[in-house]
């Protein structure tokens, strides 16, 4: 799957599961980008990747499984940079570093970096119960905390963010934002790919002066200024 038109980036957007749609909204979303073509990978095809990434197991199950159709998929048809659509530490980010001479980068990382150059507390919030204290661990071993208002989970599931009416889904999202936005939280990061889809109509609902960080699109970003700027120091 990719993008149509000329392009000075080839980007390789990498869902790091097995559910298809979620690669299809996040083709759908971020298509038509000025001068950035994007393709997509996922684990559909491959046996035994989870359907969604729930905790730190699945990260490291969907990492092993993958990879091998990553590199392939590279070494038949080059890109300039890697995007991990997976709002974690997911070890895919390391180790293609290895793998790899082209800029990786997880969305994880990509949305503290905006929140950084806001200069705004952020709040995190996600999916998954287990995520809460994996993520307040992560923010804290990337010496975000003391940027941070914390991390609140929805207890949704990833492939729930899609099955449940959307209405319980914004309320359950609604509810989590309001806590955090009362502990100093001056923007909003989607702790999942997932929610991407959410994001302007999560704009109706917040305050109008509360930011809200998607880490998808903020990531295909953060990578193309990486490599034009990396071409013109050439």
């Amino acid at each position: 799957m990719a993008s149509s038109g000329s392009a000075d980036c080839r980007l390789l957007l990498v869902n790091p599961n097995s559910t298809s749609s979620m690669t299809e909204n996040l083709a759908h979303l971020y298509s038509g980008l000025p001068n950035i073509s994007l393709e997509f990978v996922d684990g559909s095809d491959v046996p035994g990747c989870p359907p969604a990434i729930e905790n730190q197991t699945h990260s490291v199950q969907s990492a092993a499984l993958l990879l091998p159709k990553i590199l392939g998929r590279i070494a038949e048809s080059p890109v300039d940079g890697i995007l991990i659509c997976c709002f974690s530490d997911h070890p895919l980010v390391p180790i293609l570093r290895e793998n790899t001479d082209v800029p990786i980068m997880g969305i994880f990382q990509a949305s503290l970096q905006a929140a950084a150059m806001m200069e705004r507390k952020f709040g995190i919030v996600t999916t998954a119960m287990a995520w809460q204290p994996i993520l307040t661990s992560s923010v804290l071993a990337l010496g975000a905390q003391r940027s941070s208002a914390g991390v609140i989970a929805t207890g949704l599931g990833v492939l729930e963010l899609e099955s449940k009416p959307q209405d319980v889904v914004l309320k359950r999202i609604e509810e989590c934002t309001t806590t955090l936005i009362e502990s100093g939280a001056r923007c909003i990061i989607l702790g999942c790919a997932g929610m991407a889809p959410l994001e302007r109509m999560l704009k109706r609902i917040l305050p109008r002066e509360i930011a809200i960080i998607d880490g998808v699109r903020y990531g295909i970003h953060f990578l193309a200024a990486m490599i034009r700027a990396a071409r013109y120091s050439d």
